[in-house]
């Protein structure tokens, strides 16, 4: 392989490293929305919530790739605060359906807001480059996913 093709793969694979670094980071910390302040976790479920209103807590498990039971402590949490509310299910009085309360609609909808305004300076500071470079970039970074995805397939069928 070309030594300056080597230098720039290492490259990039150092700077996705910094990126997981940084989105860990971010992840971890608490966030100010609106008048409230959640962690992205609670963030994410908000919107699961909103969008998909009588969901359970099993289906936010399936979609977001986590143990039924870390998504529980996750909605008690966004119960406490009066965030979501839980709903028997009339037709199957064994599933319980979760909605956001009107307060939860607000932070669901102060946490938009700030998705947008992030979005926003995220995309003033990459004007700077083509719609070429850009597809090129969004091309590479689908290839790089496709090898992240194929660890976590081969990991999942190692350790299953």
């Amino acid at each position: 392989m070309d030594t300056n093709r080597k230098r720039l793969l290492e490259a990039i694979w150092k700077a996705q490293d910094t990126a997981y670094d940084l989105m860990c980071e971010y992840d971890s910390l608490p966030h100010r929305y609106g008048e409230n302040t959640l962690y992205q976790a609670e963030a994410h479920l908000i919107d699961l919530i909103a969008l998909h209103p009588d969901i359970t807590i099993t289906d936010l498990a399936n979609i977001l790739r986590k143990t039924p039971s870390a998504c529980s402590q996750i909605v008690r949490k966004l119960r406490a605060k009066g965030w979501v509310e839980q709903i028997r299910n009339e037709a199957n009085n064994r599933l319980v359906n979760l909605r956001l309360t009107g307060e939860g609609r607000r932070v669901y909808q102060d946490h938009a807001d700030f998705d947008a305004h992030s979005q926003s300076l995220t995309f003033q500071l990459l004007e700077e480059f083509s719609e070429q470079e850009l597809a090129v970039h969004l091309a590479i970074q689908k290839r790089i996913n496709a090898a992240y995805q194929d660890d976590v397939r081969r990991s999942r069928e190692y350790f299953s």
